[in-house]
């Protein structure tokens, strides 16, 4: 494979994984789309563990469906492919960035209006 080759299929490959997450968000977040992290945030809701957390444990979970299938050389659930799951794993790392970077931008618009409120 060429580095070109190489380019083209990452771009395929990422257009499924977005196409795919459009789909499967929409479960998760509703029809408006207002809360696209809410099955992570559940977790901690729940008490369960942290949502960071919550994203860990299920990439984890992904990347020890791809070990297995680099040892066994087989996918033992026939309706998902490896690069089914290396989409899951795209998506999920998109997920936690994602959620990381609201999160941030969250602590940056609380420390803008607390320092706008404090008296001089």
């Amino acid at each position: 494979m060429t580095r070109d080759e190489l380019l083209k299929f990452h771009g395929t490959l990422c257009g499924e994984a977005k196409d795919l997450m459009s789909l499967k968000n929409r479960d998760y977040a509703g029809k408006e789309g207002i809360e696209p992290f809410a099955n992570f945030t559940r977790v901690e809701a729940m008490g369960i563990c942290k949502t960071e957390a919550g994203f860990m444990v299920r990439l984890t979970d992904k990347m020890s469906r791809l070990s297995s299938f680099l040892q066994s050389g087989k996918m033992n659930v026939k309706d998902e492919s490896f690069a089914d799951t290396c989409v899951d794993v795209i998506n999920y790392m998109v997920l936690l960035a994602a959620y990381i970077k609201d999160k941030e931008d969250q602590i940056k618009i609380i420390e803008s209006s607390n320092i706008k409120q404090k008296p001089f």
